[in-house]
């Protein structure tokens, strides 16, 4: 297999966001994944008795994926964001192959979540381009899509598996698809959704996604790693996980992780230091929680139609496919 590899991100970049993000007490998301540690922390949360998500949105995709790819005409490009291992994307690539000709590309801002996705597809022909770039630089995203478009010809087919779109600004995520898209491409996007019908249920669900925060020694883990990026350890703190409503879209939810300090700290990172009293908090986790009937405005809004979807037989894990509106 002979793919290229391309940076649209450095490294010295993600440094000085990272120092930002301690300074201003929010770590981004992404650097839950950069790092041998973070990344190797992620696939071991997703293999996990505790994190049933990873297991059960496969299994929905495997299930419905011919179906849901079958509207789309002519070569394609798949184009995996955020791939994971690299296993779901390889599900989508092989029921294309069956009808089409196909091509895949794997785009990132972890070197090391793109390493083991790269293995993964090792004795397969199909992956063509890996590409280090970050979800919430637009300019970028959109350079990638007109260049795969470009260079291999036919429409542009995007995967956001893994409940990616959860854990991004709503409006920042979507203007990055929106403005790569051109017509004939599609999205397809798995997202966790909520089926409460009451109050009463609506909290119950809360209180057991809270629960699978606080017990999932894996989860724990994953958050610990990204904290050795800066020297915190355990020992430092604790985990604290807050629901709350997103300030701009209030139909939809936000479940959020923190770690308090229970001791003073200070960080040398970059060169700088960064003092933390105890009782300070940093948020380093959160993720959008939606009921399909906010997904589907909040895509609309934004100027996507859905044109299938799939669920589960809970009702709690969806596959979304849009296309421009």
């Amino acid at each position: 297999m002979h793919t290229v590899l391309s940076y649209y991100t450095r490294e010295e970049h993600l440094k000085k966001e990272f120092l930002n993000g301690l300074q201003q007490r929010r770590v981004d998301e992404k650097f839950s994944y950069i790092g041998e540690r973070q990344a190797n922390s992620w696939f071991n949360l997703c293999k996990s008795d505790e994190y049933t998500y990873y297991k059960n949105s496969k299994l929905l995709l495997k299930h419905y994926i011919k179906d849901l790819v079958s509207s789309h005409k002519g070569d394609v490009n798949v184009i995996a964001f955020g791939p994971g291992d690299g296993l779901k994307e390889e599900l989508v690539v092989k029921a294309f192959l069956e009808r089409q000709r196909a091509s895949l590309f794997f785009v990132d801002v972890s070197r090391d979540i793109l390493n083991v996705a790269i293995e993964n597809m090792r004795d397969n022909d199909v992956l063509k381009e890996i590409f280090v770039a970050d979800l919430k630089n637009f300019v970028d995203i959109k350079d990638i899509s007109h260049h795969v478009k470009k260079s291999y010809n036919g429409t542009n087919f995007f995967t956001l598996l893994g409940n990616t779109l959860g854990n991004y600004p709503q409006a920042m995520i979507l203007k990055t698809f929106r403005s790569s898209m051109a017509p004939g491409d599609k999205i397809l996007i798995d997202v966790n959704v909520k089926i409460a019908k009451s109050s009463e249920e609506e909290a119950a669900q809360i209180d057991e996604m809270i629960q699978g925060y606080d017990d999932n020694p894996a989860f724990q883990e994953r958050n610990l790693a990204l904290l050795s990026e800066a020297h915190i350890e355990a020992a430092d703190g604790s985990l604290e996980v807050e629901f709350t409503r997103d300030e701009f879209f209030p139909q939809m939810s936000v479940l959020k992780q923190y770690f308090r300090f229970s001791r003073s700290k200070t960080i040398s990172y970059q060169g700088e230091d960064v003092y933390f009293a105890k009782g300070e908090r940093i948020l380093i986790h959160y993720s959008n929680k939606y009921t399909f009937e906010s997904l589907e405005n909040i895509l609309t809004s934004h100027g996507l139609h859905i044109i299938k979807y799939a669920k589960d037989d809970t009702g709690r894990y969806c596959l979304i496919l849009c296309e421009l509106g």
